[in-house]
């Protein structure tokens, strides 16, 4: 029997077997698993282990039973045990298929803890399966779904990671800039060539408002005792002042052109939503963030819808097997 589980269709077999107890087992474990009973057909199926190792659908079925109740890692390593025991292409070409939907849920489950060159191998090797599965069996259509959806995955994860380590790459070369520029900085103001209190990069002068006779001197925006030219956030929305003075502090950059710069405004953009809770107005983050990875997850989503309607409506071509699919 096939069965729809989100898009990954899990390949369940039921052949004849020549032990009258080893049937009786299978037989039994088939039922609980119909039933949905998973860890009793996992029961049943090591009971036709038990009475004959070899047995082609115990050692199968075993492993979808382990699928079902999320036993992903026991489930992998029994179907990769079943490939190295089959030499059958339509029994290689089922395991294979159901080894990388097997991979293709560890890689899932992965991306979600944000382990994403882990979960980048695994999609890797859930494409390898597809492609062993189609070498063994090229008519198989389920197989030829998945391995096109699962590249498409990676592709976009890849991207994303892609994007990632370029931010990080930035963050870096920022960060040694920074680092830098405020040893150049220090020089400076110890030779009494520049003045910068708080070394946020925007000067003393401008914090002290001394080109702007028309506003108030030496403000404290945040009203903590401690004046702007000395105060590292001096909106204290928790963003320094050194990110929110722009790439020229000299000319503090006032993102929603109210006059008030960004670095004394708790709400830069005016979107009604202060800075300290604004993700757009959040230094970029080095690592994958939760908004990227519930972004790819909810792409994952969305692919899988489309693979199933195209699924449905080729159905009616799918090649005529001795099992049933249940849509």
């Amino acid at each position: 029997m096939k069965f729809s589980i989100v898009l990954i269709l899990l390949t369940v077999i039921n052949i004849p077997v020549f032990s009258q107890k080893e049937r009786k087992y299978i037989r039994s474990g088939n039922k609980s698993y119909e039933n949905k009973d998973y860890g009793n057909a996992e029961i049943d199926y090591k009971k036709a282990l038990a009475v004959d190792s070899s047995s082609f659908a115990a050692n199968f079925n075993i492993a979808d039973a382990y699928y079902k109740q999320n036993k992903y890692e026991n489930a992998e390593k029994q179907l990769t045990k079943l490939t190295n025991l089959q030499s059958d292409k339509e029994k290689l070409s089922e395991i294979y298929y159901n080894l990388g939907n097997t991979q293709f849920k560890q890689a899932e489950k992965l991306l979600k803890e944000q382990k994403t060159s882990d979960a980048i191998k695994k999609f890797t090797q859930s494409i390898d399966s597809y492609k062993n599965a189609l070498r063994n069996n090229p008519s198989d259509k389920d197989a030829k779904y998945n391995l096109s959806y699962t590249s498409e995955v990676l592709k976009q994860l890849k991207k994303q990671q892609q994007q990632q380590n370029q931010n990080n790459q930035q963050q870096q070369n920022n960060n040694k800039e920074n680092k830098n520029k405020g040893t150049e900085e220090n020089k400076k103001r110890n030779q009494g060539q520049n003045n910068d209190a708080d070394n946020d990069g925007i000067p003393d002068k401008t914090e002290q408002n001394k080109n702007q006779q028309n506003k108030q001197q030496n403000p404290d925006t945040d009203k903590d005792g401690i004046p702007d030219y000395k105060d590292t956030d001096s909106d204290n929305d928790g963003i320094p002042d050194t990110y929110e003075a722009g790439k020229n502090p000299e000319f503090p950059k006032d993102t929603d052109k109210d006059g008030i710069p960004d670095y004394r405004d708790t709400d830069s953009d005016n979107d009604g939503i202060p800075d300290g809770k604004d993700p757009d107005s959040m230094p970029e983050t080095i690592k994958m963030s939760d908004a990227d990875a519930q972004r790819l997850l909810q792409y994952i989503k969305e692919q899988e819808k489309e693979t199933r309607k195209k699924i449905n409506l080729k159905k009616a071509e799918a090649k005529k097997v001795k099992v049933d699919k249940d849509w």
